[in-house]
């Protein structure tokens, strides 16, 4: 199987594509040194039709700030406004150690759109059944509270859309009250950033899982 190549991606996933150049609407500035995307054609075009973007996730930003819920939140406040934003005047998660201590798993990585329709309503462990049923043998897994916030965010951007307007992707990321942190509602006051524990269940709260590219794969 042969690897994905940048023109090809552009042309598979259009604007569902995130990469370097679409940065820099969110962070005003391009990575230095991207790798080659990972993915093959074939597992690129099944995540396509499956309602998937492909994004590049950087390690850290220029001045060496790794990719954490704080940074993002940072980066958000000084923009003084506008779709790239987090709901609330003074979000509680930046208080929580998780915010500054948890960041993005660098690199390409294909993510739904929206949570798989099988995990909504579940609980947290019934979640997980669910989302490795589906996945079989191919790793994706649920995304980390700073890599939903980036995706999200960095979309926002580049193309003016907010995804998870109507729901909420529980991550695998745990906050000091012990809840798992979920995030969606993205609306005009911003992106909501949750905390639920594993009993909690509705009908707008599942998973996007991401695959993360990696070079055999």
């Amino acid at each position: 199987m042969s690897s994905l190549d940048s023109e090809e991606a552009r042309r598979l996933f259009g604007d569902d594509l995130i990469d370097p150049a679409a940065l820099h609407a969110l962070l005003g500035e391009e990575p230095v040194s991207v790798p080659a995307i990972p993915f093959s054609r074939e597992t690129a075009e099944a995540a396509q039709r499956a309602g998937c973007l492909l994004i590049y996730r950087p390690a850290a930003l220029a001045d060496g700030r790794p990719l954490t819920l704080a940074t993002l939140a940072d980066v958000a406040s000084n923009r003084g406004g506008g779709i790239v934003a987090f709901a609330g005047d003074d979000p509680w998660f930046i208080e929580d150690p998780v915010a500054g201590t948890e960041p993005v798993e660098a690199g390409w990585a294909l993510v739904a759109k929206e949570p798989w329709p099988e995990t909504l309503n579940k609980t947290y462990p019934v979640g997980e059944k669910a989302l490795a049923q589906r996945a079989g043998s191919v790793p994706w897994r649920r995304r980390r509270a700073a890599e939903i916030a980036f995706d999200t965010l960095a979309y926002a951007a580049a193309r003016n859309t907010r995804l998870l307007a109507k729901h909420w992707d529980w991550s695998s990321t745990q906050s000091r009250d012990g809840g798992w942190v979920n995030i969606g509602g993205f609306g005009d006051a911003g992106l909501e950033v949750l905390s639920y524990s594993r009993a909690v269940k509705h009908g707008a709260l599942g998973i996007c899982p991401t695959l993360v590219g990696h070079a055999n794969r």
